[in-house]
């Protein structure tokens, strides 16, 4: 008796994995032919039935219980397809690759609800569900406070707010489709022990689905463009920015494109210990001299995104590759007026600056201070080429009347959920604090 039981278990076992099986496959073939844009995103994902998570993604591959994924049909068919579609954005979005200081409660609701509401958008009905009902008046309220629903300003909403862990768990019943377990790693007891892809593989993929969006002729102004524009919004990394400020200057170094090694071993070969030519012991080079570094310290920019902006330019800057021996970079802390202005000559200037960093201000936004204040010591020669400005700031502040006479840039800290109108001659980027994160830990 107790075999015959043993063997029932295990064919009811496999039956289930079929059919869990078999339903997985349909909802894939439905949401690449229905939704051709996210063609190539869904296929590159393998399915494999698992029982420690109801559905995720690790990037590589689809895990699902075959047990939640028989129930999920049996109540509504199109939920399947809702939840996978739910899982394969969060990829093309880049929601789990998060740095360990974001608030998790608040980051796993905000990405729900993000992509929530770009299937509820879709209206194709395959993607009809129960639950899209449940989150329309909730979407709607969001949408008064925030404007554009991409993850990064609904997080910034919810830390404004002050919303409790509880508050949140509650909300995210009626937008939750997968677990989050891979995004946080050793965070989660409960996360598989598993290297989650490079984020590069997943930027290319949503750079083509943008692509095939335009292609396709979508409405720009749709929660699914939106989100897709908030990632590509910068095109350059924080680094390559940098890099573009640089002004070119000798550097002592053996210059390869310029120095022929034939001839000066014909000469050590011919006359003995007399080469015919010296290598040359210059090479030009770009790197970081005359620079001014301006840093928002207003009340609405958090001050931890402040410390690790100037961590990460400090970082990026210190590189043998980025930096001469002497530098002239000028760090203001500002809101509505200098709070502070450090000179930074030397590595050891910068290394200090960094041990005894202290934030100032609090007040509100007004960048004409710091422009008033390059001005003038560009008048009285304190910069020999004075390349430009990178200015870290949330962008909510009144601008100078007209454009200075260097480049500007602004990086625009993704923590807002207004959005800021710069001026014309403005460099705009910006940078979330996932995107400030990934940086940080590719520079090490």
């Amino acid at each position: 008796m107790g075999l015959q039981t043993e063997r029932t278990e295990t064919k009811k076992e496999e039956l289930i994995n079929q059919l869990s099986s078999d339903i997985i496959k349909l909802s894939v073939s439905r949401l690449a032919v229905d939704l051709r844009f996210i063609q190539r995103a869904v296929l590159r994902l393998k399915p494999l039935a698992v029982k420690e998570v109801s559905l995720a993604s690790d990037g590589r591959v689809l895990y699902y219980d075959p047990m939640h994924i028989l129930n999920m049909y049996r109540y509504d068919e199109n939920a399947v397809n809702r939840d996978i579609l739910h899982t394969v954005l969060h990829l093309i979005f880049l929601h789990g690759y998060v740095g360990k200081d974001v608030s998790r409660e608040y980051w796993d609701l905000a990405t729900d609800i993000s992509v929530e509401n770009v299937i509820n958008s879709l209206d194709i009905p395959c993607l009809n569900s129960g639950r899209k009902y449940a989150q329309l008046a909730y979407i709607k309220l969001l949408e008064t406070e925030v404007g554009e629903l991409t993850a990064e300003k609904i997080c910034a909403f919810f830390r404004k707010s002050g919303m409790s862990v509880q508050e949140a768990e509650e909300i995210r019943r009626s937008f939750q489709a997968d677990s989050h377990g891979f995004w946080w790693g050793k965070h989660d007891k409960n996360a598989r022990k598993i290297e989650v892809p490079d984020s590069k593989v997943w930027e290319e993929v949503s750079r083509k689905v943008q692509k095939e969006l335009e292609f396709l002729n979508k409405d720009e102004d749709s929660p699914l463009v939106q989100n897709l524009r908030a990632i590509s919004r910068a095109k350059y990394s924080y680094t390559d920015l940098l890099r573009r400020f640089s002004v070119w200057g000798e550097t002592l170094h053996i210059s390869d494109e310029e120095f022929d090694n034939n001839y000066y071993m014909f000469g050590l070969d011919k006359y003995g210990n007399m080469p015919l030519i010296e290598p040359l012991e210059y090479r030009e080079q770009k790197r970081v001299r005359d620079f001014v570094i301006a840093v928002d310290t207003s009340g609405s920019v958090r001050g931890d995104m402040v410390q690790k902006f100037i961590q990460h330019t400090h970082d990026i800057l210190v590189k043998q590759e980025n930096f001469f021996t002497k530098v002239n970079i000028h760090i203001f802390q500002c809101d509505d007026r200098i709070r502070d202005e450090s000179v930074i000559k030397t590595r050891e200037d910068f290394r200090k600056y960094m041990e005894t960093l202290e934030i100032k201000g609090l007040g509100r936004t007004d960048f004409r201070p710091v422009f008033n204040r390059v001005d003038e010591l560009v008048s009285e020669h304190e910069f020999s080429d004075l390349k430009g400005i990178i200015y870290f700031t949330d962008g909510l502040g009144t601008f100078p009347s007209k454009k200075p006479a260097y480049e500007t840039a602004f990086i625009i800290s993704s923590e807002s959920s207004e959005v800021p109108d710069l001026p014309p001659w403005a460099i705009q980027m910006t940078l979330s604090e996932n995107q400030l994160e990934r940086e940080m830990r590719a520079a090490v």
